[in-house]
């Protein structure tokens, strides 16, 4: 009778056990975050195992050390303070550098045990199993229990622990993979606000003027860029041109062109010629940038009645005059790109724009490209290709843009391209 009562008992514990188990495997599936998962998955392990005590360290691979995580059990506010343990030191340190399970039943007689918590806490660790945590052939932590309740841990004990990490490993690989996604779709969900805000500060398309046209096109390298445009109807009936290129790329560039186009377009509604704004609107840059940002740009002023434009370079590639396949350079800017040099000082040059001619604004992104065998656009080529272009703008845009696309071929853009042509019929 006794036999049997002893079998009972065995059975209704293994019973237990495997109950505790599925509790586990249901966790799994529905907690995703990893803190509370991780603290639910060292109570039941703690219950499951008949241990005084569980704790769960994380392996940070960068580092080599395992980080703790979580626990469960007596001295469970000083084991939170263990933050940080060297790959291959004491007992969990071993386990993770040979990622092998290690079951002691007298730590004390094992060289490798690390006396020092207990000495500090008062708690005396007898016993323990310690088990590495692989998933997909990686470690990625350390899980041990701390002394059985009753006896020591047996081997079908520290089978029972294999078991069970392996679930656990899978569930935090599962959290940290769903955290990933929520982090790539909150960036995504972030890029498209930026380049939503982004898109709202660029003109969709050129105020009409008669004896004019204008043509734009830009491609950001990422979601969003860093390059901008525009154009401005001025009180006095003029009309503004600008193209420009802000330090840095992607979102932070893209958030400070909104700062860069809202300036621009205040100093616009004052008098003065296109030296005079540029030097306002610096020093407003120079006040607000942060990080050593800065702008390059140029500024063009068109007076449609007489065709005279007013040209102010603040550090960007000069413009490209273009008439009958013809085309020559203007100087180079006449002063730094915006935000750097708070009292810097701007030329305006004035010309006129003749019947047929044309005036390209571009950014670096286009004379910087590459194809994928490394080479350089370079702006000699740029400027072969504008001898052969149509002579209006819109059709020498669409021959630029065909032939920039053929150039690169299947190349990564590192940089935003931009081009903006405005010619007089």
């Amino acid at each position: 009778m006794n036999g049997e009562s002893e079998l009972l008992e065995h059975f209704k514990k293994d019973n237990e056990r495997l109950r505790t188990a599925l509790k586990i495997n249901q966790l799994i599936a529905g907690e995703l975050k990893l803190g509370p998962l991780l603290k639910q998955i060292m109570e039941i392990t703690q219950s499951l195992m008949q241990a005084e005590s569980c704790s769960l360290f994380l392996y940070d691979e960068k580092r080599g050390e395992l980080v703790f995580h979580a626990c469960s059990g007596e001295k469970e506010s000083q084991l939170k303070e263990i933050c940080r343990l060297p790959k291959g030191s004491g007992i969990a340190g071993w386990a993770a550098e040979n990622l092998q399970t290690v079951r002691l039943t007298d730590v004390y007689a094992d060289p490798r045990f690390n006396s020092e918590f207990d000495r500090e806490t008062g708690f005396v660790t007898r016993n323990m199993i310690c088990t590495p945590l692989i998933a997909h052939g990686k470690l990625i932590g350390i899980s041990q229990v701390i002394n059985r309740e009753e006896g020591d841990f047996t081997k079908a004990d520290e089978r029972l622990m294999e078991s069970l990490v392996q679930m656990v490993a899978i569930a935090i690989d599962n959290a940290r993979t769903h955290e990933r996604l929520m982090e790539q779709q909150l960036l995504q969900h972030d890029l498209e606000l930026a380049k939503s805000i982004q898109e709202s500060f660029l003109p969709h398309e050129m105020p009409a003027i008669d004896g004019y046209k204008a043509a734009y096109y830009m491609r950001s390298a990422f979601e969003v860029g860093g390059d901008f445009y525009d154009t401005v109807a001025l009180a006095d009936g003029r009309f503004a041109y600008l193209i420009g290129d802000i330090s840095g790329k992607g979102v932070s560039a893209a958030m400070i062109m909104s700062t860069v186009l809202s300036d621009i377009r205040m100093e616009l509604t004052h008098a003065g010629n296109a030296a005079e704004i540029l030097k306002r609107f610096n020093a407003s840059l120079c006040h607000k940038a942060k990080n050593g940002m800065f702008v390059s740009l140029i500024l063009m002023i068109l007076n449609p009645e007489t065709g005279e434009l007013e040209i102010a370079n603040a550090g960007h590639l000069p413009p490209v005059h273009i008439l009958n396949q013809r085309i020559w350079q203007h100087d180079e800017a006449s002063g730094p790109p915006a935000g750097i040099i708070l009292d810097a000082k701007y030329e305006c040059t004035s010309l006129t724009l003749e019947p047929g001619e044309m005036v390209l604004l571009y950014t670096d992104g286009i004379t910087e490209a590459r194809n994928s065998h490394h080479i350089m656009l370079g702006a000699g080529r740029l400027l072969a290709w504008l001898t052969e272009c149509p002579d209006s703008p819109e059709a020498c845009m669409e021959e630029l843009v065909e032939r920039i696309q053929l150039f690169t071929e299947e190349a990564t853009q590192s940089d935003d391209i931009t081009m903006l042509i405005l010619g007089r019929d």
